[in-house]
């Protein structure tokens, strides 16, 4: 294996051990006792989106790895893709362990701002890479509209 290959999976796995390190524990017994949107996924489906956030990331951060240091935008998207799993991550703290459902959706929309700049980024010297990023930024669009309707159901609740 090559080290951008390496270097790749080493992102993935970092933003997978961080988020599990954010959500803390009592995930399953904390998501029983909200209201859902019909168009909530199941749980399963979750633990889906999550391998293809995964598979999108490891992609874009092996084919932007792949680029020579001094083309445009390439340090940049780096940095940004990097920002993205890390804020991934950061979204759990605000979710999982203090409740905030209001703070979880506005930190969604900064979020989604960063995931749309590096997206931006990676357009402008890789497009395999800002094609998959394109489909998580068009996810996202949901992810928004998701958090939203979670943050409204359960804001009469608490």
């Amino acid at each position: 294996m090559n080290r951008n290959i390496l270097t790749a999976l080493a992102i993935c796995f970092f933003g997978a051990l961080l988020e599990g390190l954010c959500a803390g524990s009592g995930v399953k017994k904390y998501l029983a006792q909200l209201n859902w949107p019909s168009f909530s996924p199941p749980l399963w489906a979750w633990y889906a989106i999550a391998v293809v956030y995964y598979a999108i990331v490891f992609i874009c951060a092996y084919r932007i790895l792949e680029h020579p240091t001094t083309t445009p935008f390439r340090n940049t998207a780096l940095t940004l893709l990097f920002t993205v799993v890390v804020l991934n991550a950061v979204w759990n703290v605000l979710f999982f362990r203090a409740k905030n459902l209001r703070a979880t959706f506005l930190f969604s929309l900064g979020y989604s701002i960063v995931a749309i700049a590096c997206w931006y980024c990676v357009v402008q010297f890789d497009s395999l890479a800002a094609s998959v990023l394109g489909l998580y930024t068009v996810y996202l669009l949901y992810a928004n509209v998701w958090g939203y309707r979670v943050w409204r159901l359960n804001s009469r609740t608490r």
